[in-house]
This record gives structure tokens, sequence and C-alpha cells, in this order.
């Protein structure tokens, strides 16, 4: 069998899934039916006979399985298998004894393709010191060849069922979460990018009682250009497949290794945080698989995902009671926390135009311990109005306070107001009745003078009758009711003087 061969069929026991598997063949044998059929009669030989792959080459040693010895390390169970490697958990026994992580190529499966992205692994994982990356602890090669290489033993569960089976909050999640960004930053650092960051590629186990996410398998791992994982030639032909399509960028299923980097792991964190918040993720994995390579392809470089808070609102009854029971909340109150900056922070991480994405996973984990902390995030443009909620969100005592203080003045403004209203008009209605009340008084003083005048015109008259007729003493009376008295008009003229002397028996010249 030709190397080109066995490369071929190393790269498709890689694949998890049909679709991923079919569209790799596709693309690595184009044209060569022949190179297909042989690679797919190798594939089918394999599912029989299970992991032993004796028919490759490789003497399928008993030493290298369950109950073997592998240098200073007994494998105990085997915890992982892939298409060219198998992970057992082991124990060393110096000069330390402890439980590992072994991981170690299969027999018959060293070809130079393989040997490459093994060496490129382990490199890789030897270059991370993060508390949220599986450490590497030792390497070596087996007496029949093989490389091999010792990490630390992650006894954990995907961080998707981690959380649900915890029942989870969705602010407990999103410090998961925060966490799983931060290694995914220190790998960019380092200069490696993950290309199938997954929940099954992120285990959580428990750290004195708190969980403790763990970022593992850098199998397809690549290295940024300013770092080098190994001495030995990727094929890269067959890299233009890489991923897992549910998590799959839009450049990564453009098939083009030269238009992946950092801000591909970024997209695949956005599913992640899509599908911690919904239980979902953004296109369903059965049917991006049923549609067929091509149609996979188009819908995931071109059709827009429904929001998180949308497809919250879309879930039939028996979804809602599954989702809000794992995150211990009710579906309304759900779906308003993850309305608006949530969704505006998943819709960022997917964006198709990779520079429409975060720069950076610690730009992301950023954002979303802003919405932790009720501050701003950059995801949306923010207005006055927002920034504002967001401010009295976080300082909720002081904007209380605040609140009763203002409304205390808005009040006393208001009664003010209102007193000064009324006291005008009360002013307004006095003013109106002391014009009405002098205007009788003038009105009243006025007739008063006129009743006087007359009244006095005709006792003048009756006064000149008496002294014609003689009557003096009548006369008198007359004229003295017309003498000058306190808070009424003199009228008096020269006739009643004359009639005075008159009655009084003066003559008048």
């Amino acid at each position: 069998m030709s190397a080109y061969l066995m490369e071929i069929f190393g790269e498709a026991l890689e694949m998890e899934d049909a679709a991923q598997r079919a569209a790799f063949l596709a693309t690595a044998c184009g044209a060569d039916a022949e190179l297909r059929d042989q690679v797919e009669a190798l594939l089918a030989v394999h599912l029989r006979l299970g992991t032993q792959a004796g028919f490759l080459g490789g003497d399928g040693s008993a030493a290298e399985g369950e109950g073997g010895q592998v240098g200073r390390y007994k494998l105990l169970q085997k915890i992982g298998e892939g298409g060219w490697g198998v992970v057992y958990m082991a124990e060393q026994s110096e000069p330390v004894r402890r439980r590992v992580a072994l991981k170690i190529i299969k027999p018959g499966m060293d070809s130079r393709q393989v040997m490459a992205r093994f060496e490129a692994e382990r490199q890789a994982l030897a270059m991370m010191d993060h508390p949220h990356i599986a450490h590497v602890l030792d390497a070596g090669t087996t007496e029949n060849g093989r490389p091999y290489f010792v990490m630390e033993l992650v006894r954990g569960i995907r961080i998707t069922e981690y959380c649900d089976q915890n029942r989870l909050t969705t602010e407990q999640r999103l410090a998961l979460f925060i966490a799983v960004c931060q290694a995914v930053q220190h790998a960019h650092q380092k200069g490696v990018i993950h290309r199938d960051i997954k929940p099954s590629n992120i285990l959580v186990t428990s750290d004195d009682g708190k969980p403790l996410p763990k970022l593992i398998d850098f199998g397809v791992a690549k290295a940024t250009a300013d770092v080098q994982l190994t001495d030995k030639t990727l094929f890269t032909r067959f890299e233009m497949f890489v991923g897992t399509p549910a998590y799959m960028s839009p450049e990564q299923a453009e098939f083009s290794v030269q238009g992946v980097d950092t801000r591909t792991d970024i997209y695949a964190l956005g599913v992640l945080l899509y599908e911690l918040l919904t239980g979902q993720t953004p296109f369903d994995s059965q049917t991006l698989i049923s549609s067929g390579v091509d149609a996979m392809r188009k819908t995931i470089r071109e059709q827009e995902p429904p929001k998180p808070s949308t497809r919250l609102r879309q879930l039939d009854s028996a979804s809602v009671e599954s989702v809000v029971v794992r995150r211990q909340s009710e579906h309304a109150r759900l779906i308003a926390q993850v309305q608006g900056d949530l969704d505006w922070i998943v819709l960022k991480a997917l964006a198709k135009d990779r520079t429409r994405r975060y720069e950076t996973a610690n730009g992301l984990a950023l954002d979303v311990q802003r919405f932790l902390n009720s501050e701003p995030v950059s995801a949306r443009p923010p207005g006055m109005l927002y920034t504002f909620s967001k401010w009295s969100r976080r300082h909720r005592a002081v904007f209380v306070g605040a609140a009763a203080v203002l409304a205390v003045l808005v009040l006393g403004a208001i009664v003010s107001t209102f007193l000064a209203v009324r006291a005008i008009k009360a002013e307004g209605i006095q003013r109106e009745l002391r014009e009405k009340s002098d205007a009788d008084r003038a009105a009243a003083d006025a007739a008063r003078n006129e009743a006087v005048i007359r009244a006095y015109a005709a006792d003048m008259t009756a006064v000149s009758v008496s002294l014609q007729e003689g009557n003096t003493g009548q006369a008198n009376v007359l004229l003295d009711r017309h003498a000058p008295r306190e808070g009424q008009p003199d009228v008096r003229g020269f006739e009643w003087q004359v009639l005075r002397s008159r009655a009084a028996g003066d003559e008048i010249a």
C-alpha cells in the first residue's frame, strides 16, 4: 500500500461523522475513483476489526494494550480513540505514583503524515502552561518505535453535559465559558490555533468542589505564521476539511488552510456560547450532515442563524421544559436575560465576515464579563439610554437612593407649583372682588350724594314756603337738617345762608 493511500486513510479515520468524512474524501481523492474505493475498503475493514489494525503492517503488540506496559507506565484502561491514536488511563510507577493519560499512535498508523500530526499535537500541548489546558508530563517512544506522550488525566465530562447535570444557571455557565476563552487566548498567545473547539474537547472536572474546565485534543491544531510545531512536513492538502461541521467557521467551510486564523476559534467559541444558552447549536448537526457537503458548506458560509433569544422562543413545549429546568429559570425570564446583550455578543462572535468578530478570545471573555457586571458591552453601539440603564443596574443602591431624592425633589416642585398656582388664582379673585367692591362703593357714594343734593334742593324750597307763611320754626328745622355732619358732603350754598338769615329775622340788602 502506498504512503499516499495510508495518509488519506489515517486522516479519514479522524473524521467524526459521515458528512465530514465524505467531504474530506471528495477533496483528497478528487477524480481518482480507484483511490477512493481503496480508502473506503480500508475503512470498512477497520470498522470490522476494531482497533487492532494489524493488517496495516504493525505488529499489534499486546504489550501496548490494556494491561500492557509502555515505558514506566502501565496501561489500565482505554478512555479515548481517534483514527490514528488511542488514549489510555495509565499508572505511573516512578519517580512518583499517579494516574495519567497516555496517547499513542495505533500499530500500523505510523505514516509520515500521522507522525507529523502527532508530533505537532505533542509540541502544541508542551507549549501550554495554563490551568484550563491539559498539561503534557512526559513523552517517549515504544520499543516498536511508535511515539507517545503523557498528559495529566482529566476526570471530567463535556462542558454541556456538566452544565445540564448540575443545573447551572446562565450566570454560572457564563463563568465557565469565560474560563474556556482564557484557555483559548493562552493557546493563541503561544501561536496555536485549536481548530476543533467543541463540547467534547472541553472537559469539566472538579477542583475543591469548584468546576474546572480543561481544553483538550490539539490533534488538528495549526500554528500561526511565527510558530513551528514540527520539523516534519504536514500534508496540507488533507487539512482542507478540518473541524466539526456544527462548530465549523465559514472560512473552514471554504476548505482553505490559508484562510484560517485565530478568529476561526472565536467562531467556534460563539457556537459553544450559543449552545450553553439555548441547549442547541446555531445549525443542527444532523440537518447539516443530511443536506450533503455542498449544501452544508453553503449554510455555514451564507445562512444567518436565529438569535439565541429567538431560538429560545421557538422551542417546543418539551424542549422548553428541559431548558428551563436545567438552567433553574422560567422560560420568559430566560428569554429576557438572553435578549439584548447576550444576543449581540453571540452574533458578533458568529459573524460570517471574520473582520467583524472579536479580535481575540480575551475580548469575547471581557464582553461576557461586562454583561455579568451589568456594564455596557462592546458588541452593540452604546446609546445614552442603554448606557444609563447599565449604570443604574450596576449601581443599584446608589441609583435607588438618587431616585428617591429625585422623587422627593420632583414631588416638592410639583406641590410648590400647585400651591403657587392656587395662590396666584386666589390673589386674582381677591383683586377682582376688591375692584368690584370699590366700584360698588363709588356707585353707592354717588347715589347717596345725589340723594342728599336732591333732598337739599327740596328742603330749600320747603324753607322758602315756610318763611313766606311765617313759619320760621319749620324753616329752621329744615335748614338744620343740612348742617355739616361727619361723613356727609357739605352741600350748603349761598341760598342756604340767605334763607338762614331770613329765618333769623335779618334783612338782606
